[in-house]
């Protein structure tokens, strides 16, 4: 007998918690089709300036490590599992997946059907921002991944986009998940072209940064948005990996393997930033005499003009 519950994982934002999703957690328990469904609140420390000399706000990373620590144990009986975010959540819980693959886990994501955000900061929160820095402290360690343009932030979007959203199938180092990203309509703390960035499934729902999950009745958008989500979430991940995923081991005799080494990237990945590919080249064997059609004199010529020993003046 198959399992088909699926844990609805749902992540926080910052200087906020799990009592957010309160309002879609009841939502969910009260509609008769969603009896499959339940709600997973992640917890994690966050807040303004931390006045204790023993403490600290955790970075992202670390966030992303007890994330993946939570769903492990807490969220370890599924089989199936969908992620929804909120705001800095969503950072989170692309770290978590970026640095997953980046330890050659992509086969432990598989359970990982899809992933929704809203009003994630993908490419960063300008508002108040000077004020910001004031109020949370300066090197508030969750601030800086806030912050427009910033490194990291980008790379794990581009490991997201190239190893989840447009991967084929499940690896070590490739998983393919469903994600969605929405922003608020009237949300100036997140704007659309960040929450959005360039995420192929991209939308906005009615609310501002904190409204969006403030849903009151069955009516409202986000709850009818994410209903419809999670009735469609596959019931079985992809199984079997491409031509272009496999091994050289994997690969028939005829095909040859194409390394870019200029940055010395992964094995077995996109050609993105020195990866490896393996791509099909037919088998030619050396010849003695020139094809039909061809001049000898001709090739003589061009290889003299190679040499540098063209006797052709200009």
């Amino acid at each position: 007998m198959t399992d088909e519950r699926l844990g609805v994982v749902m992540v926080h934002g910052i200087r906020s918690g799990p009592e957010v999703w309160d309002p879609l957690c009841r939502l969910i328990a009260q509609d008769e089709k969603l009896v499959f469904a339940e709600p997973l609140q992640f917890r994690y420390a966050t807040g303004v300036r931390r006045l204790h000399p023993l403490r600290a706000f955790p970075t992202i990373d670390t966030v992303a490590d007890s994330f993946k620590e939570y769903l492990a144990t807490e969220a370890g009986e599924f089989t199936r599992l969908m992620l929804v975010t909120h705001s800095q959540g969503g950072l989170v819980a692309q770290r978590f997946l970026a640095r997953a693959l980046a330890d050659g886990e992509g086969r432990r994501l598989a359970r990982i059907r899809r992933m929704v955000m809203l009003a994630c900061p993908n490419n960063g929160s300008e508002l108040l921002l000077s004020l910001r820095r004031n109020v949370l402290g300066l090197g508030h360690p969750q601030e800086r991944d806030l912050r427009p343009l910033n490194d990291q932030v980008n790379a794990t979007l581009r490991t997201v986009l190239r190893d989840v959203v447009h991967a084929t199938a499940v690896s070590d180092r490739t998983c393919p998940i469903l994600v969605s990203a929405y922003a608020g309509e009237s949300d100036r703390v997140v704007r659309a072209v960040s929450a959005q960035s360039v995420f192929p499934d991209s939308a906005a729902l009615p609310g501002d940064h904190s409204t969006i999950l403030k849903a009151k009745d069955a009516g409202h958008r986000t709850f009818t948005t994410l209903r419809r989500l999670l009735l469609t979430v596959p019931d079985a991940a992809p199984e079997h990996a491409p031509e272009a995923t496999r091994t050289p081991a994997e690969l028939p005799s005829d095909q040859r393997t194409v390394t870019n080494t200029f940055s010395g990237g992964r094995a077995y990945g996109p050609v993105i930033q020195g990866d490896t590919v393996h791509v099909s080249l037919p088998f030619v064997p050396p010849f003695e005499t020139p094809p039909a059609g061809l001049d000898a004199d001709r090739i003589g010529n061009d290889d003299a003009s190679e040499n540098g020993h063209n006797d052709q003046e200009a």
